[in-house]
């Protein structure tokens, strides 16, 4: 009976350490895989006056279409929008432009300051704002 007893608590424990191993190795892989859902998320703020001019030059449409052409030079997935800023001046007063906004999911750092100086030049500005942060992204298909 002893000789029972003693295997039987021998199976168990084999059971109670395989049953933690395998939780672990789940909870591992389950952070693994929610951590490659991360990504680094650039955005570019382009307002559309000209910088000598202190006004807008090119048409918001056209400006738009040689973004889009610069950006697919470097990138095949970003979002292009229409937005309205503001911002004070060096001189102090207040400036009011429309602006295009790219947002750039996963992208290599290099292209997205090619891309801003390319902006720089072709609509002549004096900078772009790029902002950058850490993100968690999700190609969402239905029902999970």
């Amino acid at each position: 009976m002893k000789k029972g007893m003693a295997a039987l608590t021998a199976l168990l424990m084999v059971n109670i350490c395989a049953t933690i191993v395998l939780g672990f190795a789940v909870y591992k892989s389950t952070c693994q895989q929610e951590s490659d859902d991360k990504t680094t998320q650039y955005v570019l703020y382009v307002g559309l006056n000209d910088k000598d001019l202190y006004e807008q030059v090119i048409p918001t449409e056209e400006a738009k279409q040689i973004i889009d052409d610069i950006c697919f030079s470097y990138l095949k997935g970003y979002t292009i929008q229409d937005a309205a800023g503001s911002w004070v001046d060096e001189k102090n007063e207040a400036t009011r432009e429309q602006t295009i906004v790219c947002y750039f999911n996963d992208a290599d750092e290099a292209a997205v300051y090619k891309i801003a100086d390319e902006i720089l030049d072709k609509l002549n500005q004096n900078t772009v704002l790029i902002e950058k942060d850490e993100i968690e992204t999700e190609f969402y298909g239905g029902d999970r």
